[in-house]
């Protein structure tokens, strides 16, 4: 599922919108949660109240009452969401060129036609869908959930005799229970996802302590480490953190 965030304040962008993205959920293989805001104000207040990266894209109208779509998209930058992909919609070119400041997705022309926006948006829906560096996506109780890789704090195996082949997927907002093997999130994640265990795979970026035997988590989480992963984790956090400096 993709989070969208439609943000103008014509009403009229926030209707048609609604109906292409249920037709788009009605004949592709993608599917689609709608926050509907009428001013950057309030799309900003949504993410300062919210957990940290609510969306994967956003639809912002450009001239806007209050501030612009453009000066919207410079406070979401800042906070920082580098990864949420942006298209404008303007009545006019004259703000392209400022626009690649936030490095948008694409700069359209209102009135848009529909056959123009679905064709963006697939192609978006499948860029972030192979961005594999940057997004991963899960099958979820009958759902494609798209996930930023950075939210994800550690991959681990669930341990039960009926639960054959069933991995727990912990972010920090959540947990998702899927069907998968270690080994194929060990070859799909590259560092700085590390497996500690054979049953536990941690995302070194929201490791907090670690000791020969451990590591804990930024949520609390602690996962043991095994015999056989100690030094190559050792010396591989000490390597992150020395690219961090």
């Amino acid at each position: 599922m993709f989070r969208v965030a439609v943000c103008d304040d014509e009403e009229v962008e926030h209707g048609w919108l609604e109906r292409l993205f249920k037709e788009l959920s009605n004949s592709t293989p993608y599917t689609f949660r709608l926050d509907h805001f009428f001013n950057g104000e309030d799309l900003i207040e949504h993410y300062l109240k919210h957990e940290p990266f609510p969306f994967h894209i956003l639809i912002l109208g450009i001239e806007m009452d209050g501030i612009s779509g453009i000066e919207t998209a410079q406070i979401i930058r800042s906070l920082p969401d580098h990864d949420v992909q942006i298209i404008f919609l303007a009545h006019c070119p004259e703000y392209t060129m400022t626009s690649f400041d936030v490095q948008p997705f694409q700069y359209l022309l209102k009135p848009v036609p529909c056959e123009v926006m679905t064709k963006k948006l697939i192609h978006l829906c499948q860029y972030i869908s192979t961005s594999v560096h940057r997004f991963i996506v899960i099958k979820f109780e009958q759902e494609q959930i798209v996930l930023r890789v950075n939210d994800i704090l550690a991959i681990v195996k669930v341990k039960h005799n009926l639960s054959k082949n069933k991995l727990n997927v912990i972010t920090a907002q959540r947990q998702y229970i899927i069907t998968g093997t270690m080994m194929e999130y060990i070859t799909k994640l590259d560092p700085p996802f590390l497996p500690i265990h054979r049953s536990v795979i941690v995302n070194l970026v929201h490791v907090r302590k670690f000791t020969a035997a451990s590591v804990i988590m930024s949520n609390g989480d602690e996962f043991p480490i095994g015999r056989s992963q100690a030094k190559k984790f050792k010396d591989t956090y000490a390597r992150h953190m020395l690219v961090l400096q």
